[in-house]
């Protein structure tokens, strides 16, 4: 097998980090990206990136906010991209947002949602029948 053969070769899920933050009336964090739908704040994970590091690079490039991975185990979500027909698995760590996060080029807005807010919006293919694992969720309100 040549050199050039492993980039055609097809990964079995593409792995997305994700950052899971609540504000103080326990809504959590929503963006929207250049889609109209909504998403947790992160993004593709890189070849050889650390997850944690990713996870900080991607609410840096997102929001202009540095975090805290506030939880050293995350939630591990496989679930479906159906705009591009691709496994994902969505690893989702709680987080704490360190300085107050902006809009950015890569982000057209963001807000906080409960879950009756969210459900009456319309959420990125990924989170679509997963809010029940994430929303509520044990993991949120364990004290760390």
């Amino acid at each position: 097998m040549g050199a050039g053969a492993l980039k055609d070769i097809r990964s079995a899920y593409r792995v997305v980090v994700k950052g899971l933050v609540r504000d103080e009336l326990g809504r959590l964090l929503f963006v929207q990206e250049r889609s109209d739908s909504w998403d947790f704040p992160g993004g593709g994970l890189e070849h050889g990136e650390d997850i944690t590091e990713a996870l900080k690079r991607e609410f840096l490039e997102e929001l202009e906010t540095d975090i805290e991975v506030a939880a050293e185990n995350p939630l591990i979500i496989p679930t479906w991209n159906t705009k591009f027909d691709d496994p994902v698995l969505i690893i989702a760590y709680k987080v704490t947002l360190l300085t107050i996060p902006r809009k950015t080029d890569e982000v057209s807005n963001f807000n906080y949602f409960d879950i009756h807010e969210i459900k009456q919006e319309k959420l990125d293919s990924t989170l679509i029948g997963n809010l029940s694992k994430i929303y509520p969720c044990k993991y949120l309100d364990t004290a760390e």
